[in-house]
């Protein structure tokens, strides 16, 4: 009996994705995609640099704007959600006001900046890149406050715990590696994938770690010790992107083999499969829950997840 009701649980929350939107731009190549906490705005990034901002549920822009010179690898909000802050091939790391699409602060790595994000203090900003180190920048005096050495490639994607505390981060060295911030300390390593690791998300709980690969793989790890969990196998190609819903029950993975795959994080199962016409190059879950935003190089698509809403 148990088994046919999380059965039908699955059936059930795959059924409920519902696209409610979709942003076609033809004239460019979006390559990072993300949704305002407030749900009120989707802010892409582009190959060429720009940033645009657009409303939701009408696809309305609100406004254009530009800073980087090339590719912007990554686009996140802090827990207030008044700012942005994207991360570029031209080496900066950008913050701009949500609101406005006004440029405040920019930093400078010492080479492409992949990743970037905000502590929950809103104190600091944490950078990754190609240049293989972490950097921590206190963001009103806009100098570096931490700097911490370990990976021996790029560094694609890295999180950061709501406590604050911890980074998590992964690379093209194929590890994932846990920082103690304040320690300035490594405190776990491990060999994760058979290929470069591009993403990795931490559940709202802090009780899993998730990362993706170009090994085709989505793994699930102990937060604490990571012992891998499971591995799960679906996608034909590589991984660019994985994340975890706020009430911690479900993974997205967005691939180049064109498609984003819905699993239930416990049950470690395929759920759903949403399809693209071409590689799916960043997505993002609303921090409520509510919505899922993805992107391939020309196309937004703004799904309703069907989700019980979390309160912001």
């Amino acid at each position: 009996m148990t088994l046919l009701l999380s059965f039908c649980m699955l059936i059930s929350n795959g059924q409920n994705f519902k696209e409610i939107n979709s942003i076609t731009v033809e004239n460019n190549q979006i390559t990072a995609v993300n949704i305002s906490p407030d749900n009120q705005f989707v802010i892409c990034g582009f190959s060429d640099g720009d940033i645009i901002a657009y409303k939701t549920v009408s696809g309305k822009k609100v406004y254009e704007t530009k800073r980087h010179q090339n590719i912007i690898h990554s686009i996140s909000f802090n827990k207030t959600g008044k700012y942005f802050v994207s991360a570029g091939q031209d080496r900066a790391a950008v913050v701009w006001s949500v609101a406005t699409g006004k440029q405040l602060k920019t930093f400078y790595g010492g080479d492409a900046v992949w990743t970037a994000e905000f502590t929950p203090n809103g104190k600091y900003l944490v950078t990754g890149g190609t240049d293989q180190v972490i950097s921590i920048w206190e963001l009103v005096s806009g100098q570096r406050y931490r700097t911490l050495w370990g990976h021996k490639n790029r560094v694609y994607d890295l999180k950061i715990t709501a406590d604050g505390k911890y980074v998590i981060s992964v690379s093209g060295d194929r590890t994932m590696k846990k920082w103690d911030i304040s320690k300035q300390l490594q405190v776990k390593s491990v060999h994760a994938h058979e290929n470069d690791v591009t993403s990795v998300a931490i559940s709202a709980d802090q009780k899993y770690v998730v990362t993706a690969s170009k090994d085709n793989t989505v793994k699930i790890w102990d937060f604490d010790t990571f012992n891998n969990i499971a591995l799960m196998r679906g996608h034909q190609w590589w991984i660019n992107k994985v994340v975890i819903s706020p009430d911690s029950k479900y993974i997205a993975s967005g691939a180049d083999d064109n498609t984003v795959i819905i699993w239930d994080l416990e049950a470690h199962e395929k759920i759903k499969t949403l399809k693209h016409d071409s590689p799916v190059l960043d997505l993002a879950f609303s921090k409520d829950g509510k919505y899922l935003v993805s992107c391939d190089a020309h196309k937004i698509r703004i799904f309703t997840t069907g989700f019980p809403a979390l309160s912001n």
